[in-house]
């Protein structure tokens, strides 16, 4: 694949994704491509179940003043086989969430969610999304979750720093973009 090609199938993806296009999502996708929810373990096979994924999201959120699906990091290899594509949703939840768990957001609950899609590529078209979310982003929203590292292996006093949000995101992020190059 091109340099022209990734930058057209980026700009696509970006199309699409920021406009609820789902049409146009889902004929970036190889007719036998999958997107994958990481934190749920769900697999949307072929268009039909793509589009149902991607109509039931559509249905689940607001996105009013000023909310929605804005990219943040969108880059893709050199050889055109994998795109990464960064965004931050914001959204209001809606009555038509889908979820079987208990731990269903509330009706009208605002959420702020960073995700990353990574993309495998074949021949212009998507074969594969991997979709990566913080679980409890959606399902404890406001509810500060840390994770707590020693501040020094060399010490062994057993204190410990939270690492914020944004840290940590930025930590998943560094170590997805190594899985590209």
């Amino acid at each position: 694949m091109t340099t022209q090609s990734n930058n057209d199938l980026s700009q696509a993806v970006t199309d699409a994704m920021t406009s609820d296009d789902i049409e146009s999502m889902v004929n970036l996708f190889a007719p036998d491509g999958d997107w994958i929810i990481m934190a749920t373990g769900e697999t949307f096979r072929g268009h039909d179940q793509i589009r149902e994924l991607a109509t039931r999201s559509v249905a689940a959120r607001d996105h009013t003043a000023g909310l929605g699906i804005k990219p943040t990091n969108v880059f893709t290899n050199a050889e055109g086989t994998k795109l990464c594509w960064e965004y931050v949703h914001t959204g209001v939840v809606t009555d038509k969430w889908p979820s079987s768990s208990s731990h269903k957001p509330s009706s009208g609950t605002k959420f702020d969610l960073p995700i990353i899609l990574m993309c495998d590529i074949r021949e212009g078209k998507l074969v594969e999304i991997r979709e990566y979310f913080d679980m409890l982003t959606i399902t404890e929203p406001g509810v500060p979750h840390r994770l707590l590292i020693p501040r020094s292996a060399a010490s062994r006093n057993h204190s410990s720093y939270p690492l914020s949000p944004t840290q940590r995101w930025r930590s998943l992020s560094t170590w997805m973009v190594g899985l590209i190059a």
